[in-house]
């Protein structure tokens, strides 16, 4: 695997004009968009604007590209994805489509980020259990998760990294306990999606959700779900439209036959300006290359964390690569609550610099543009403000 070069990084980074202002270390939270989404976007708009839904052929045979480009980036085929709002949108329609009866349980980490909690939270009033795996510093206890499975265990949803700690999941080895143990295996792949690669079928991930506002580096307000395409007709689709059912455009025509593929959960009408984005999005990351890309992530967070070790922080991120990811976050000493860490992240903004506070760390999570100068930038920053 080739590293980038010099070169390479400096041609990515004229794609990001954001580098022009701000050394952004927020792409966990809300990342900045290339010229390359701003782009497809705005040619979409700049065709509706003069031509109209003249153009609906051309547009949807475009999004049906991305289509085949999305399931590309998780080794997936087209027709297991489904365009959705947003990883809740995408969470919360496998939670209410599985059929989960009085009972059964559900399996997520105790630190989950709420999007991953609050779809399995509402099924508690019909009698389903929701178990909570314990964390052990920045890392999820795996031997707890075995030990919390029981015959009654039908789901384990999980983030694929851990939006507190950077915590990156071992994806293969828990989709292999699932499918051994004939449960299915949730991923909230938001925290990883554009960051590092993944292969749905490698790794028997059953479902999985992402939007594209974070290591994808595309808009709010898009995304995509997996839907194994054994398991398609056993998610009943919470939403449905015009768009659910075969022959969608004969309007004239009620004849209630869902789709038979991850369709069926689109309902109405795409979101074609978000799409085109989507789109430019992931080829840019797949032109970039996702061995690259990591191996890249994970050179900065090494350079952040040995940096702040340096300076005397209290870790609270995973410090093994194997569990690592593009989250370096820390504490200060004798600061367990992390009280004054809103206060370093306003220093840190003023600087230009972009962070974030989250579960009493403050947190950094650099992208394959970021340079080696910006990181060791922002830990000048630290050290003159401690």
């Amino acid at each position: 695997m080739q590293a980038f070069t010099p070169e390479e990084i400096e041609n990515y980074r004229k794609l990001f004009p954001v580098t022009r202002d701000w050394i952004y270390l927020n792409h966990a939270g809300v990342a900045p968009i290339s010229r390359r989404a701003a782009e497809a976007v705005e040619l979409f708009n700049r065709e509706a604007l003069e031509h109209g839904y003249t153009q609906a052929a051309r547009w949807h045979k475009r999004i049906e590209e991305i289509r085949a480009t999305c399931a590309r980036l998780v080794g997936a085929e087209a027709g297991e994805m489904a365009f959705v709002k947003n990883t809740s949108h995408g969470l919360s329609l496998v939670a209410r489509g599985l059929g989960l009866r009085e009972g059964d349980e559900v399996l997520i980490s105790e630190a989950e980020f709420p999007s991953n909690v609050y779809p399995w939270m509402a099924l508690e009033s019909s009698g389903v259990v929701l178990k909570k795996i314990p964390v052990r510093g920045a890392e999820l206890d795996l031997s707890h998760l075995e030990r919390l499975i029981t015959e009654k265990t039908r789901v384990v949803s999980l983030s694929s990294v851990q939006y507190g700690s950077g915590y990156r999941l071992p994806v293969a080895e828990i989709g292999r306990l699932c499918r051994d143990t004939g449960i299915y295996f949730m991923l909230d792949a938001i925290q990883s999606l554009g960051a590092f690669p993944l292969d749905v079928v490698r790794d028997q991930v059953d479902f999985l959700a992402a939007d594209a506002h974070k290591w994808l580096l595309g808009h709010e307000g898009i995304g995509v779900l997996y839907v194994r395409k054994a398991l398609i007709e056993k998610i009943e689709p919470a939403l449905l439209g015009w768009n659910s059912v075969v022959q969608p455009l004969d309007f004239d025509r009620v004849h209630f036959e869902l789709r038979p593929d991850a369709g069926r959960f689109e309902e109405g009408s795409h979101n074609g300006l978000s799409i085109y984005g989507l789109g430019a999005a992931v080829e840019l990351i797949l032109e970039a290359g996702l061995d690259r890309i990591s191996r890249r992530i994970l050179e900065l967070t090494g350079r952040l964390t040995a940096g702040l070790q340096e300076l005397g922080l209290e870790i609270t991120c995973p410090l093994s690569e194997e569990r690592r990811s593009g989250i370096a976050c820390f504490r200060l000493p004798g600061d367990p609550e992390g009280k004054a860490l809103p206060s370093l992240e306003r220093r840190l903004f003023a600087e230009r610099v972009y962070a974030s506070v989250r579960r009493r760390s403050l947190r950094l999570s650099p992208h394959f543009y970021n340079s080696t100068e910006e990181i060791d930038r922002v830990l000048d920053i630290l050290k003159q403000n401690l």
